[in-house]
């Protein structure tokens, strides 16, 4: 067994093993995104509301096995700036800045040592409904993905993307003590490329995130960052198993470690496997 299938094999045993203990746990998590972004005054007081709510900095790291056995180590900062509406509604704006460094090759890096770039930097303004019906909210978003300042392997420079998104939450408080159910799809599409030559991008990602509580302040998510994917352009699809272990150290920190592997051979695949995990600052 080579090193690259010795590491996707531990991945997914790590996986498997976090999944059992899942299911057998005594209660499990559900979070709104009302619990998430709402400060402790605004849910004991909704006067308080009509403000800034909590705002939430992760910081991402990644480690990624490409298909052509390079390698790219990613960190990530990820800002969530949430604005709490006096009727629980939630505006929430979303920048990613990743961070690459890999001996991928490319037009930014012929030779294929390792070498840094910035990727594909995209805001997202999100709106969060109050609940509509018992326990479910809903979700919409809109995503400006720009140019990659230097090209692939760091991502794509010749077109911009939008990508719209829609989805919900739902809790069910009932189920294994406690389950959150909160699938959402968004379609990113490549708009204004460089020549009229240029194949804009056409991609489905599909998220059925599912979060379990393991015990106080622990949790699992099920396609909690990787998501299933389908590639118009070519027809081919790709549905790692993604899972992310979750520790809520206390109100304003968390931390997060898991990962994703591709199953088999599926000829859509984007890369090997992922490793990634995260500190989260809560203010």
């Amino acid at each position: 067994m080579n090193h690259s299938s010795w590491l996707r094999g531990a991945l997914l045993g790590l996986m498997l093993l976090a999944a059992g203990s899942a299911f057998a746990a005594e209660d499990l998590l559900y979070e709104t995104p009302q619990e998430q972004f709402e400060t402790p005054q605004q849910k004991a007081q909704p006067s308080a509301r009509g403000n800034l709510g909590t705002i939430r900095l992760d910081n991402w790291g990644y480690f990624q096995e490409n298909l052509n056995d390079t390698y790219q180590w990613q960190y990530r900062p990820r800002l969530f700036v949430p604005w709490v509406f006096a009727n629980e509604w939630i505006a929430t704006l979303r920048t990613d800045v990743p961070m690459l460094y890999t001996n991928n090759a490319g037009p930014a890096n012929p030779e294929g040592g390792y070498t840094g770039g910035i990727g594909n930097i995209f805001f997202e303004p999100i709106l969060d409904t109050a609940q509509v019906l018992p326990n479910l909210t809903l979700r919409t978003s809109l995503r400006f993905v720009l140019k990659s300042p230097k090209g692939p392997p760091f991502g794509p420079d010749n077109q911009y993307q939008i990508a719209p998104g829609a989805g919900f939450t739902y809790r069910m408080p009932d189920l294994l003590r406690g389950v959150t159910f909160s699938p959402y799809f968004r379609w990113v599409r490549g708009f204004n490329g460089d020549k009229p030559s240029t194949r804009l991008i056409s991609t489905l990602q599909v998220i059925p995130a599912t979060t379990f509580r393991l015990a106080d302040g622990w949790s699992l998510a099920f396609y909690g960052e990787n998501p299933i994917t389908y590639n118009w352009n070519t027809s081919k699809g790709f549905a790692p198993l993604d899972l992310l272990l979750v520790h809520r150290w206390s109100r304003n920190l968390e931390f997060a470690f898991g990962g994703a592997t591709k199953i088999g051979n599926p000829s859509g695949a984007t890369y090997d496997y992922i490793i990634n995990g995260r500190v989260t600052l809560f203010f």
